[in-house]
């Protein structure tokens, strides 16, 4: 069975030529391109569009494992015409991203990056630089799963009070009520064709004046020019973002419908951007590449491990 690795670095090449030396395991430092041996299983990062035309210049494919919990930038439906079985790695980050997300939080109502880099600059002041108290504030969660429910945890221990929207959850909040009572607004659910621009100009519109919005889910979750607007009209006071709608030109250097709206907010006063690094520790990596392996021993002996929801 021959096996491409993509987007693989020093320690993925390391491991994976190891615990899968019996079989024929090929590496490529970007996405899968026709240069590589044709594969019967790839596994994919998450910045990787696996669609008809990725699919199509690999006949012998059977089998897809993106190494994330989202699935979002593989076509089910290309995969089920296909024959191609999609898994995922469900659970390897949520500690992880939950503990970024309150890094972000942090760092956005503290002004800590602004701090930094005035003092690279040799200066040591105050101006500008004064925060809000975390103890007493108002966190709604939208997304009552894992990573959702840690970030609850962690934010509890800071004194604050903590309330949900998910659909799915009982105990849920609308999305209204927690737009409008919350001081900052923390973004923990999947893309789906439901939370496509969930935040949009409408539901922007409902946040509490002043307040925060926290992104580490995907970037398409929010409308980004809508979000400039609300920044520039001074409705909300600032957002952290870890991932953007069509970052994937960015990695790529190229441009495209969001080249703009991405750059402007890179370089904006109120905006922390982060480039899609809330699951990157060493810990979490090491269990992706696990999850991965497991996958792929699974799949020889005719099991799909963690298959991803059908279209």
């Amino acid at each position: 069975m021959r096996v491409l690795v993509a987007s693989a670095d020093s320690e993925d090449t390391a491991f994976f030529g190891d615990v899968l030396a019996d079989l024929g395991v090929e590496f490529c430092p970007g996405p899968p391109d026709r240069t590589y041996p044709e594969p019967d299983v790839m596994a994919v990062a998450h910045q990787h569009i696996t669609g008809s035309a990725e699919m199509d210049f690999l006949p012998h494919l059977k089998l897809v494992i993106t190494r994330s919990t989202g699935f979002d930038h593989v076509d089910l439906e290309a995969a089920k015409q296909r024959g191609i079985a999609v898994c995922n790695v469900p659970e390897y980050g949520s500690i992880t991203v939950a503990e970024f997300s309150m890094g972000l939080i942090l760092s956005l109502t503290r002004r800590i990056p602004a701090a930094v880099a005035i003092s690279h600059l040799g200066k040591f002041q105050l101006d500008g630089l004064q925060g809000i108290d975390l103890a007493g504030r108002q966190l709604g969660i939208v997304g009552h799963g894992k990573i959702g429910r840690h970030l609850g945890t962690i934010a509890a221990g800071f004194g604050m009070k903590v309330s949900f929207h998910d659909p799915f959850w009982e105990n849920s909040v609308s999305l209204t009520e927690l737009l409008g009572q919350s001081d900052i607004v923390t973004l923990c659910c999947p893309l789906t064709p439901e939370t496509h621009h969930l935040i949009n100009a409408k539901t922007l519109a409902m946040f509490r004046p002043g307040a925060y919005l926290v992104n580490t889910a995907r970037g398409a979750v929010v409308d980004g020019s809508a979000l400039l607007s609300a920044l520039d009209s001074g409705h909300l006071a600032g957002a952290a973002l870890d991932v953007l709608e069509g970052e994937e030109g960015i990695r790529e250097g190229f441009v495209d419908e969001f080249h703009q709206v991405n750059e402007t907010l890179m370089r904006h006063p109120q905006v922390l951007v982060t480039p899609h690094l809330a699951f990157d520790t060493k810990e979490a990596k090491q269990r992706i590449r696990d999850t991965t392996v497991e996958i792929i021993r699974a799949f020889q002996e005719g099991r799909i491990l963690n298959p991803v929801p059908g279209p």
